[in-house]
């Protein structure tokens, strides 16, 4: 891969070194600090019904097969793993439950939640443990795309205090294993077009195989590299070529059978990320700066933005005079990458390679939702590759000015190193604090209705079988004392209420239960939190 002369001459300074050490060991501690502390919401909810052995239709049997009140601890076992099921059964819940998600993490939850645990900080702390894997994967990346030691240097102490990577790394799903893999299957790539090895493309084929096994987004980051190889070799057919389409070939038979299974179950996938095609913001531009203020939170997060599920504008997103700052420093910083790599043209591989890989998966979901509508591009975890793209491009610029023969361009862009060393660590700082993150979706209201059930004598709290009502009441289950009840209303009309129950409470997304109960005239209702529509139902008294 083509470099900068300077930066291949140079070894990492011992300043440098020495930072970026003292950053990995404040990186580890924030990764596995509080592990515990953060709600665990609601698609990590769904990861513990995954481990758990159980299916989705196995949940909705017991619960709905009484046509009483239960209590809530019903609903533990779907969140504990039970001994008498294994692998085999947390295989069978992707299938038929949700088979959008690739097994490789659920399986490797599984097995380590029956060694080490199964609470929520257990949990999480697999995906802390695997996140130690991003940083020889950077590092490794830094190598064969610059053949540079000191960028590797500079990435690791940048991804150590990431607010991007540390989330991820104390989340229960796989997302800090496909951050992994995308870094893996990049670097094996670049070393078997230059080594052209047998075992090296072996080495892409297993890596590509690891990452659709991981997310199905990893098609994007396929292309990607297969673009790249096509024009790399100024589309003419030739041996690196050859060999790159029979190891893709050798990647995507591997991923075969869990290609069939989600082909055959691709309307439950389709049902189940129905949301994700919404139209919910109408104005393109608007789609675009809510995309451009949440790139720049791979730095700086200190959670000022909504954990809403929806966002209708650019003001409902975070704080007005933050969102346009950051759109403004990321615009300002987007124009000096392209000045920056227009004057760098013995780097065009690299430009190529780091621009395809983050450009592809970014801008497809981009511009499908601006096209078609949808918020596929908005949400965080669907833009790993891009950010792990500005991340490296970011790191290589500043390395490139660290290094320069300028002495004002190394005072300058030390200060700007230190700038985004202070403000990862501000945020890390934050998000150690926090009981919820915007990330978590309804966070907020999760924690807020779960303390406020907890207040009253004996709650009642409706649950229906619809998909969104089932994962908010499974998330509060595990902040909520047992004296919460909860009564099944499968059916219309809703049975009568027990009259012992005086706070009677449920949630309504879809708007399928409020209309039923208005009906009844002998009830009050309020509603508490418009955010989940978390309402009260109170009994008119005559």
């Amino acid at each position: 891969m083509n470099q900068s002369p300077a930066l291949g001459q140079q070894h990492p300074p011992t300043w440098l070194k020495s930072i970026v050490i003292c950053l990995l060991a404040l990186g580890i501690f924030f990764r596995f600090a509080h592990l515990g502390h953060k709600m665990y919401w609601h698609d990590e909810s769904f990861t513990s019904l995954a481990i758990s052995g159980h299916t989705l239709a196995e949940l909705k049997q017991e619960v709905f097969n009484h046509h009483s009140i239960i209590p809530i601890t019903t609903l533990d076992k779907f969140q504990q793993i039970n001994p008498e099921r294994g692998v085999a059964d947390t295989v069978r819940y992707l299938i038929t439950s949700d088979p959008q998600h690739p097994p490789l993490y659920y399986v490797m939850a599984r097995l380590w939640a029956q060694l080490f645990g199964d609470s929520p900080a257990q949990v999480r702390s697999l995906s802390a443990v695997i996140s130690l894997l991003i940083f020889p994967c950077v590092y490794w990346l830094c190598l064969e795309l610059f053949d540079a030691p000191s960028v590797g240097w500079v990435a690791l102490g940048l991804i150590a205090v990431s607010p991007l990577e540390i989330f991820f790394a104390q989340e229960a799903r796989q997302y800090g294993l496909w951050m992994v893999t995308i870094l893996l299957s990049s670097a094996a790539l670049l070393r078997a077009i230059r080594r052209e090895s047998l075992w090296s493309w072996a080495l892409y084929a297993l890596t590509l195989a690891l990452g659709l096994y991981t997310h199905l987004f990893t098609v994007l980051v396929a292309i990607a590299q297969g673009i790249y190889v096509v024009i790399s070799q100024q589309f003419r057919w030739h041996k690196t070529l050859r060999n790159y389409l029979i190891a893709t070939a050798m990647g995507l038979l591997m991923f075969l059978p869990w290609l069939i299974v989600f082909i055959t179950h691709i309307h439950t996938a389709l049902q189940l990320t129905s949301w994700s095609s919404f139209k919910i913001i109408n104005n393109p531009l608007t789609l675009i700066a809510i995309w451009l203020t949440r790139t720049t939170r791979i730095f700086f997060d200190i959670n000022l933005a909504s954990d809403a599920a929806w966002v209708y504008s650019l003001a409902s997103e975070s704080p007005l005079i933050y969102s346009i700052s950051t759109i403004v420093g990321y615009l300002l910083l987007i124009t000096y990458l392209i000045y920056f790599f227009i004057n760098h043209k013995y780097s065009f591989k690299m430009n190529l390679f780091v621009f395809l890989l983050g450009g592809i998966s970014g801008l497809s979901l981009l511009w499908v939702d601006i096209i078609f509508g949808g918020i596929r591009s908005i949400h965080f975890r669907y833009q790993l590759p891009l950010y792990l793209s500005l991340q490296i491009v970011i790191t290589y610029i500043l390395t490139f000015h660290l290094l320069s023969d300028k002495m004002w361009q190394q005072k300058l862009w030390n200060f700007i190193l230190f700038g985004l060393i202070i403000s990862g660590l501000v945020s890390d700082f934050n998000m150690f604090k926090a009981n919820t993150w915007w990330t978590q979706i309804n966070g907020d209201s999760t924690i807020k209705i779960s303390q406020m059930l907890n207040q009253y004598e004996s709650p009642l709290l409706l649950i229906n079988d619809d998909i969104s009502n089932l994962g908010a009441v499974l998330t509060l289950s595990s902040r909520l004392q047992p004296k919460v009840s909860l009564l099944p209303v499968r059916d219309n009309p809703i049975p009568e209420f027990p009259h012992e129950y005086k706070n009677i409470f449920f949630f309504d997304f879809n708007n399928n239960l409020l209309p039923v109960i208005q009906q009844n005239k002998t009830y009050l209702i309020n509603l508490i939190d418009p955010i989940v529509e978390f309402w009260h139902i109170e009994k008119i008294q005559k």
